[in-house]
């Protein structure tokens, strides 16, 4: 293939000089429009020497969030200016950074080409496009608005990759007090006690009880810290199998709901997550039994799941959403009354986008509240933990200093 040379400027205005191969000035130009660039200058170089730094995509295996957002909005943005959608799947073929993905829409390509749909082809990689991604598409596809629904697949999974960003970014500084936490009193176990407890022993003196309990819980970890760990390591991947599980993965999603504080942060976040699914899909022209159908396989919940299976052989009998979601203790009255009113006038789509902006803003107080509270408990119990051990270390000090005051 030819090489060009181009000139853009990306969305902060830095200026772009780049040397790239790609069969045509054409796909170049789509291709970076696509990437939001503005290009000033395009051209054909005849020669490129070895020095020549030619662009190249690097390459990784899985498939994450940004490359499925990237992937729907650059081809929303193609199919939106005109170009086929074959040849928006081979401009998209140079620029997907996921071997996965790019595999995957190579052969949706060719699929096409065959006489395939897009979401017939979408349909033989579903472990890579969900339910949720199909139905769109063919939505749009019925509609003749494929654009639309690509740009509503990519917010919803925007959406949906900021909150999961939001959680673990919270969840990470808790996380790192208590991993230094724990750290620090297994040094003081492991290294420090030991010490102290063989100057003690070379006294011969009799010990206050918290040494002697300290010193005694140091021996115990010392002797069966291998072993403890290995059980608990163990113990770790038997309950990872086990959650896996259908049993089990319920169990666990149903004892979770019931913790105090962790159990309300995660039905608000399984709420929310019903409640964008569900309104972005209705929004879409989707029925809404099959959007029900497809919002209970994304719940992410094994107990929203069986609430959101229950409404929809309630909707099929010709019961109302709202009126179902009374005898569940998932959804929350406000929740209800909301649905309700969207199915009175006739909006639920809209009604659901009002709840889903509420317990998105709901679950990022909650998140920063709990970190905030988090944080000096953590610390606090720290500091009583340490200072429990040294004051343990300290006290037979000041029984020997007065032993040998007494003996001169």
């Amino acid at each position: 293939m030819p090489f060009f040379r181009y000139v853009a400027r990306d969305k902060f205005g830095k200026l772009i000089d780049e040397v790239t191969e790609v069969s045509n000035e054409d796909d170049l130009v789509s291709g970076l429009q696509a990437k939001g660039l503005l290009v000033i200058s395009v051209g054909a170089v005849l020669e490129v020497k070895s020095n020549k730094k030619v662009t190249k995509v690097k390459y990784h295996t899985a498939v994450k969030p940004h490359d499925l957002i990237m992937f729907s909005r650059e081809l929303a943005t193609l199919l939106e200016a005109g170009v086929t959608l074959i040849k928006s799947l081979d401009i998209l073929c140079r620029q997907i950074e996921s071997q996965t993905l790019l595999k995957a829409v190579e052969q949706i390509r060719k699929d096409i080409e065959g006489g395939y749909t897009f979401q017939n082809a979408l349909k033989k990689h579903d472990k890579i496009f969900s339910n949720f991604w199909i139905n769109l598409v063919e939505t749009g596809e019925a509609s003749g608005h494929l654009p639309l629904s690509l740009d509503q697949v990519a917010a919803y999974l925007e959406e949906n990759a900021a909150l999961k960003g939001k959680i673990i970014s919270a969840l990470m500084y808790p996380l790192i007090l208590v991993v230094v936490a724990t750290g620090a009193i297994a040094v003081f176990l492991l290294k420090i006690i030991p010490i102290f407890a063989e100057i003690f022993k070379g006294f011969n003196v009799e010990l206050p009880a918290l040494t002697q309990m300290v010193i005694n819980l140091s021996n115990i970890v010392r002797r069966y810290f291998f072993v403890v760990t290995g059980t608990l390591i163990a113990l770790f991947f038997v309950m990872k199998k086990y959650i896996s599980t259908e049993k089990g993965r319920w169990q666990f999603d149903d004892i979770t709901l019931k913790i105090p504080v962790v159990g309300q942060l995660m039905q608000e976040i399984s709420t929310e997550r019903f409640a964008s699914g569900l309104g972005t899909l209705i929004k879409s022209g989707v029925p809404i039994l099959h959007a029900l159908e497809i919002t209970e396989k994304t719940a992410g919940n094994k107990v929203m799941e069986k609430a959101l299976r229950e409404v929809k052989m309630a909707v099929k009998e010709g019961k109302g959403m709202g009126q179902t979601m009374q005898n569940s203790n998932l959804f929350a009255p406000l929740v209800v009354q909301m649905i309700l009113v969207g199915e009175e006038i006739g909006e639920l789509g809209k009604m659901l986008d009002r709840v889903s902006a509420f317990y998105k803003d709901r679950v990022n107080t909650f998140i920063s509240r709990l970190t905030t509270m988090f944080e000096p408990i953590v610390l606090v119990f720290m500091g009583i933990v340490v200072g429990v051990l040294v004051v343990a270390m300290f006290m037979p000090i000041f029984s020997i200093s007065s032993a040998v005051k007494s003996a001169g």
